[in-house]
């Protein structure tokens, strides 16, 4: 190898190892990340992957229990790709991406609502019942870490797998008949705070890491 070649693939290594500095230094919730792996896994038969859905859980039970059930073989056949609990550092995925599970499809079929299984990644975000917290005149919330973490995680899977920003939605935009969540989520601060990642690590490493 000449010396001059040498130099390039070093300085190309060098531009790798900061890329990726930067990009985890601009993502830390993500270094959070577990592997808790789901039963109910399904391929996707060919559909693109052009859509991110957002949950809520609205559980009657304890963090604990809500991750468990969606990795459990549960009777409603029901997963999710991504779970982030409310406390720092709760942060899983269940699903590998290329894989299908169902967590926003129609099982009672009702009119004019479409199955999106087969076209999303979806992430759950714990919270107890909004109506428990309602009927206890608490706040119907997420808390910082679950906004770091979904924005921080939205990010990456958009950039890797070129999503645009307008198929980030709620599952009750997709199915407003039996669904709302999440519920209390803050849709103008989670779009900041995109907007931030994508401005930052645009502008560290180019318009490839901005989102569009």
């Amino acid at each position: 190898m000449a010396f001059g070649d040498a130099v390039g693939q070093a300085i190309n290594f060098g531009r790798q190892v900061a890329t990726t500095g930067a990009y985890t230094l601009a993502l830390p919730s993500l270094l959070h990340m577990k592997q808790k792996p789901a039963a109910w896994v399904f391929p996707r038969y060919g559909k693109a992957i052009d859509e991110i859905v957002l949950h809520g859980t609205e559980s009657k039970v304890s963090q604990v229990k809500s991750l468990d059930y969606l990795a459990s073989k549960n009777d409603d056949k029901h997963s999710i790709h991504y779970w982030i609990g409310r406390d720092f550092g709760l942060l899983y995925q269940l699903v590998p991406e290329d894989k299908s599970t169902p967590h926003a499809g129609n099982p009672d079929n009702v009119p004019k609502v479409e199955d999106h299984n087969f076209r999303s990644i979806g992430i759950e975000m714990y919270q107890w019942d909004p109506d428990v917290l309602r009927a206890k005149k608490l706040p119907v919330d997420f808390t910082d870490w679950q906004y770091d973490a979904v924005a921080q995680l939205v990010y990456d899977i958009c950039r890797r797998r070129g999503i645009k920003r307008s198929m980030v939605v709620g599952h009750g935009m997709i199915n407003p008949v039996q669904r709302a969540d999440p519920q209390g989520f803050d849709w103008p601060r989670f779009n900041r705070l995109l907007d931030q990642l994508s401005a930052r690590l645009g502008g560290l490493l180019g318009d490839d890491f901005k989102l569009s």
